[in-house]
């Protein structure tokens, strides 16, 4: 009887070691997080991993204060920031959903944390109909981002039409880059200098077209921590998913990932 709990008690135990990566090195870098939308979960979705509920970001928040973190912009990386004696992590939230104004800038502001909004220039006000949920997500509109960029938080561009670059004519590949980014910065009154690769589709073409346009970066959906000194643009982030336990976070928040 004592080995059989024994048994179960070491496989337990190897079976937490491979879920996470908590006897890993911390490693060096600086933490990018990838957020989508801010707000409730719906019954079933398969989107949930994607939402995080208010309660849930502002303990993420919370949290990353405590642990001496202060948020910054993916601009104020570039720029060198260093937020005082606090570590800095880069807040990032893709697409551009309303959810981030109303439910995530008051939590952002609490704690005097900034980030950069990714949005979909040519959707603003409207849904996020890329994904096959419906009703879909609203999405920031043209006053609102006025109100992110007044809340200090940085609008960088998610396409003109949320659309993956890779294999685009020129024409599109123009379009979602440099013409999205007119277009941001025409409503927002401000540079717009960051981009996201929709979908995380990237190639060596849709990454120079990108810097063709201007941008001074760009973000990918690959796991990892943010190194400001090697390319720019294939920043790797660290996706937060609403389905995933604290742990997750917290151990991904120095490690790049949480598990296999």
């Amino acid at each position: 009887m004592i080995e059989a709990v024994g048994a179960a008690a070491s496989l337990s135990a190897l079976a937490f070691s491979l879920r996470f990566h908590w006897w890993r090195p911390a490693r060096r870098g600086v933490p990018i997080l990838m957020y989508h939308q801010v707000g409730p979960h719906r019954t079933g979705s398969a989107l949930n991993k994607w939402r995080v509920p208010g309660h849930a970001f502002r303990r993420q928040v919370e949290w990353l204060a405590r642990k001496g973190y202060r948020g910054i912009s993916l601009r104020g990386l570039l720029e060198g920031e260093r937020p005082g004696p606090e570590k800095p992590v880069v807040i990032t939230f893709d697409d551009g959903f309303d959810g981030v104004r109303t439910v995530g800038l008051p939590i952002l502001r609490e704690h005097g944390f900034l980030a950069t909004v990714f949005v979909v220039a040519g959707r603003l006000g409207g849904i996020d109909d890329w994904n096959d949920e419906r009703p879909g997500e609203r999405l920031v509109d043209a006053d609102g981002i006025r109100e992110l960029a007044a809340g200090g938080l940085e609008i960088g561009s998610h396409g003109m039409n949320h659309r993956n670059l890779i294999g685009l004519d020129e024409e599109s590949l123009a379009l979602e880059t440099a013409g999205s980014r007119r277009v941001l910065e025409e409503v927002a009154g401000a540079p717009v200098r960051s981009f996201c690769y929709p979908f995380g589709g990237f190639d060596d073409r849709a990454a120079e077209a990108v810097r063709g346009a201007g941008y001074r970066a760009a973000t990918v959906i690959r796991s990892g921590l943010g190194d400001p000194a090697g390319d720019l643009y294939r920043l790797r982030r660290i996706p937060v998913r609403g389905t995933d336990p604290f742990l997750d976070f917290a151990l991904a928040l120095t490690r790049g990932r949480s598990k296999f």
